[in-house]
């Protein structure tokens, strides 16, 4: 999964200048006065990391972008980068769960805007699910993978209890409607949770990580692994599957002992989520996930249900981040968010070098206020261009819903408060208004 390792290039750098972008997801604002229509900002990487000055902002009021701007229609509650036709750009991936598509109400729909030398280009193209249903939110989730291993990624989207997947083309740019094909995820049956994808056995072939929930309301999970094939995803799954006692758990894929293969951390925020569940990696192998040597995570309890991947120190390990968006503030105010880091290694985790990142860190601008929720998202890449993964963290409830974005720079120290910046919607050209900005990120 590229977005698990630094310096990945291609990954998330839209304007090719070996700095990879990051694109901040507003689903709540307001467009044309239509409420809720949603907008994304991208802001281009630099020598200095994120620089706000040099943006673009994306809605359905752009004449790039197909369709009218909807009420409620969300344009970027999903996102993601990657280059879908080769050309060396990433390009990026809009959700917008809420707009009508296909005639059917709040059916979602999924935009790719292509990338170019100077920026996003006037290409793009939006597709919804195959049958859309009312209310079907396709585009809330989804990723992206290189499964056919052709050197372009793929786009996999939860549709339903469904993956909706369209493959990467060096002519997708020129076709109204991409080809998409449906996979059934392992032990699914009421409803597609999460989605990530990440090379498990080390074939070379993307595989989709999957957790799904076999009843409705969710109260049984399980975290499977489809492989990726020269045709796309395979139809079986790739190893055995963990039984989990909630499809509410969130998941990250990156390789954390550096073997080549990678592996799948889960956690959640679920309360009553029994201790053995709670923060456990699975690490990848020739057969699979190894479901029967779960490595048990050994500090303080964290719950969270926003994890991701990546190498911050730049010693070719993934390193843990983890999102904790109720915690609380220095002063007690409740739900002001935190970032919790630990670094990895070929023994794992090492839960005694934890440390803590919020608002209220030395060093991080603006101070934590309760709402803020920092750490409702969070993404990854190299936007300085050292070699080393910077953190992009969501704060959505900041400033009464307005948002916020906030970047912390890898170093061979991990991420700090050291020049971190704090960015509202007006910096990067977007509406402020209850925005919910920072609510999704790609980058």
């Amino acid at each position: 999964m590229a977005a698990a390792t630094a310096g990945s290039g291609e990954a998330a750098d839209i304007d090719g200048d070996g700095h990879d972008d990051l694109a901040v997801g507003a689903p709540g604002a307001t467009v044309r006065g239509k409420s809720g229509a949603g907008q994304v900002a991208l802001a281009f990487g630099s020598e200095k990391g994120v620089v706000a000055a040099r943006h673009q902002v994306l809605s359905r009021a752009d004449p790039r972008i197909p369709g009218s701007p909807q009420a409620g229609g969300a344009f970027g509650s999903a996102l993601a980068m990657g280059d879908l036709d080769g050309d060396g750009h990433a390009d990026l991936v809009v959700g917008a769960s809420g707009e009508n598509a296909g005639g059917t109400a709040r059916a979602g729909s999924v935009t790719v805007v292509f990338g170019a030398r100077d920026g996003l280009s006037d290409a793009a193209l939006t597709f919804h699910a195959p049958s859309p249903t009312e209310r079907g939110g396709f585009g809330g989730q989804l990723t992206l993978g290189d499964f056919d291993h052709d050197g372009l990624k793929d786009i996999a989207v939860a549709d339903g209890k469904q993956i909706a997947l369209v493959l990467g083309a060096k002519n997708l740019r020129d076709t109204n409607g991409p080809k998409i094909t449906l996979h059934v995820p392992p032990g699914g049956g009421a409803a597609l949770e999460r989605l990530a994808s990440g090379d498990i056995d080390g074939d070379g072939h993307d595989d989709l990580v999957t957790i799904a929930s076999s009843d409705d309301p969710a109260d049984e999970g399980a975290l499977a692994v489809l492989p990726g094939t020269d045709s796309g995803v395979g139809g079986e799954p790739l190893g055995h599957q963990v039984p989990l006692p909630s499809a509410d758990f969130a998941l990250a894929v990156g390789d954390i002992d550096a073997d080549g293969k990678d592996d799948v951390v889960i956690d959640t925020g679920f309360g009553d989520a029994p201790d053995d569940t709670v923060l456990r990696t699975y690490p990848g192998g020739a057969s699979g996930l190894r479901v029967d040597d779960p490595v048990v995570w050994k500090g303080e309890r964290v719950r969270s249900d926003t994890v991701r991947l990546a190498d911050l120190d730049g010693d070719g390990h993934a390193d843990l981040i983890v999102g904790d968006r109720r915690a609380p503030s220095a002063e007690g105010h409740n739900d002001a968010g935190a970032l919790r880091v630990a670094p990895g290694s070929k023994r794992w985790f090492d839960s005694s070098a934890m440390r803590t990142v919020s608002l209220d860190t030395r060093g991080v601008p603006g101070g934590a206020a309760g709402n803020d929720r920092f750490a409702s998202a969070l993404a990854v890449g190299d936007y300085d261009g050292d070699g080393t993964a910077d953190v992009a963290v969501g704060v959505p409830g900041r400033s009464l819903k307005s948002g916020a974005v906030c970047v912390l720079l890898g170093g061979p120290d991990g991420v700090s408060g050291r020049r971190a910046a704090l960015f509202n919607p007006e910096a990067f050209g977007a509406d402020p208004d209850a925005a919910s900005f920072g609510a999704a990120l790609a980058g």
